[in-house]
């Protein structure tokens, strides 16, 4: 992909995935854990979004320091392009 280098792609399919697990929470997504092997489950839903938005907003800014005149663009790579 000519004029993106593989940072910007990285950061920028990174940034794409954290937005859609955080679309898939908003819409109605649950996540629930346990502590310990035996233990109830826990919702962690509302933490885990608030933590996958900063991130998202983290990557958002580091791209558009690192790359001001690509930021807003999304990268699609191609399929397989190293043979």
């Amino acid at each position: 992909m000519t004029g993106h280098d593989d940072r910007y792609i990285e950061i920028t399919t990174r940034l794409r995935s954290v937005r859609s697990f955080c679309d898939f929470l908003s819409q109605g997504g649950i996540v629930r854990v346990a502590l310990k092997d035996g233990a109830p489950y826990k919702d962690v839903t509302a933490v885990l979004l608030e933590r996958k938005r900063r991130e998202a907003e983290a990557l958002d800014r580091t791209r558009r320091r690192l790359y001001p005149d690509l930021s807003d663009e999304e990268v699609m790579p191609p399929l397989y392009s190293r043979h």
